[in-house]
Order: structure tokens, then sequence, then C-alpha cells
């Protein structure tokens, strides 16, 4: 794996800060993952859950296909290096 560049870095820090301020506002934050099937995505909540959503268009909200485990969702922060707020 190759190191960041700079301006990665700087993105980095600047997607933690809004993922941060977004849960401590109380709104849930969408996470892309590689490894998710195309159009599926992580939710986290403040609460702490994390549940895989997907769009629905003809619904214009997101629709929850799974939920995770607690163990599941540390394990995605810890992948992520996303502390649990």
């Amino acid at each position: 794996m190759r190191p960041l560049t700079e301006i990665e870095k700087k993105a980095q820090v600047a997607v933690k800060k809004l993922r941060v301020e977004t849960l401590l506002k109380g709104d849930p934050f969408m996470i892309y993952h590689k490894n998710l099937p195309k159009g599926k995505y992580y939710m986290e909540y403040p609460d702490g859950k994390i549940r895989i959503v997907s769009v629905s268009r003809t619904l214009n909200d997101f629709v929850i296909e799974k939920e995770l485990t607690s163990h599941q969702a540390d394990q995605i922060r810890d992948r992520l290096n996303a502390k649990y707020l």
C-alpha cells in the first residue's frame, strides 16, 4: 500500500472531523467502503449502531438492508480508524 499524499492526509482529517460533527449533532453519517456491493453504504448513527443501507429513488430515502451487531460495528470502526464517540 502506498503512503498517502499530503492532500489525501488533509482530506482524511477533514472527513473524520465532519463525521464527529455530524454524529454530535444527532445526524447519521454515511460511509462509503469499496468492499460493499455497488449501491450499498454503511450508515453510522449517533447511538453507535451501524447499518448497511441502499438508496431508494422511489422513496427518496435510505432502505436498511442489514443492521450490524455491536461487535461488527466496532470491527468496522477499527478497520476505518474511526473511534466511537
